[in-house]
């Protein structure tokens, strides 16, 4: 086959087009990501204004990068599902053994989710924030 003949096979696959597609996935994510994290330091400097307190802006602070890191989490997840069904994998399997062991690793680990969202209702409670130091068995963590 001369080089001609090939590009023309190449061009009317659909290789060229899936990959086109990828890169405007990867990039659409990668926009994504930018505008979260523009959006979280918008809304944390827009709640920091409310008050003028050090500590205020500190738990201001430690609840926008858990939203930011949200948001990252569901952008990326997001973007790996629809770039592999653009690759031709089939995702109906993949999203079936997430929801399964996604249960599985709920009903394992009811206190680690338990720890989790007290977590967040400490921190949303003003209680530790980013930059405190505490003592856990006569020693200083940060």
């Amino acid at each position: 086959m001369d080089f001609q003949g090939y590009l023309k096979e190449i061009f009317s696959t659909s290789l060229l087009k899936s990959g086109f597609h990828v890169v405007v996935i990867l990039a659409l994510a990668w926009i994504a990501l930018k505008a979260a994290k523009k959006l979280s330091l918008g809304l944390v400097r827009f709640v920091a204004r409310q008050k003028e307190d050090e500590e205020f802006q500190k738990r201001t602070r430690t609840l926008g990068e858990i939203v930011r890191y949200v948001i990252v989490l569901v952008v990326f997840a997001v973007a790996t599902m629809t770039v592999l069904k653009e690759l031709g994998i089939d995702i109906g399997p993949v999203l079936a053994a997430a929801g399964i062991v996604g249960l599985a690793v709920g009903f394992g680990a009811q206190s680690l989710v338990k720890d989790i969202i007290s977590g967040f209702f400490i921190l949303l409670e003003d209680q530790i924030r980013v930059g405190d130091v505490v003592n856990i068995a006569e020693r200083e963590v940060l």
